[in-house]
């Protein structure tokens, strides 16, 4: 390289080292905010209790200060004690077959499908059914069995027959 070269990068160079240390100087003199925002500063676990976590959740800053990090005689973490309270189950009065009034879905037809009987039941007059099989619940009545006239539900041990047409419409039916 040439003498004019060897300048000309020395002058880059100590360009760029007045220009490193202005900005450096620059930075040392702006006054920097490191206060807590408001919204931390009320509840330091505000931000991070919105995960559900029950261990963030139940963040105690005290806990933490009482237990230094890098102190000598620093003492293990002890969860608190879970209290648990038992339940007792809810009292039900018993239900009689008077209590238990009518089925209150409709009953629009029955099927056999490789041994698989199920009854089309509606719930209401608006909907147009679903196919239900022995052994599910219907508004709380258990389908107990299919016929091709008929179900059986029961419910708190009342059993009730539903009939898929009615004893005058019966002589008509498909057979």
């Amino acid at each position: 390289m040439n003498k004019i070269g060897t300048r000309l990068w020395i002058q880059f160079g100590c360009l760029g080292a007045m220009l490193f240390a202005a900005a450096n100087v620059w930075l040392s003199l702006a006054p920097v905010d490191i206060s807590p925002l408001a919204e931390i500063a009320r509840n330091p676990a505000s931000k991070v209790a919105a995960a559900d976590s029950p261990l963030v959740s139940q963040f105690d800053l005290t806990e933490a200060l009482a237990r230094p990090l890098f102190s000598p005689s620093r003492r293990e973490f002890e969860p608190p004690p879970q209290i648990v309270e038992e339940q007792s189950p809810p009292l039900t009065p018993p239900v009689s077959s008077a209590d238990v009034g009518a089925p209150s879905f409709s009953l629009h037809g029955t099927r056999n499908i490789l041994s698989r009987p199920a009854a089309l039941i509606s719930l209401s007059d608006q909907s147009q059914g679903e196919w239900y099989e022995v052994g599910q619940s219907i508004d709380g009545w258990q389908l107990v069995s299919v016929r091709p006239d008929g179900i059986s539900v029961t419910k708190a041990d009342v059993a009730r027959n539903v009939r898929l047409y009615d004893p005058s419409e019966a002589q008509n039916a498909p057979h």
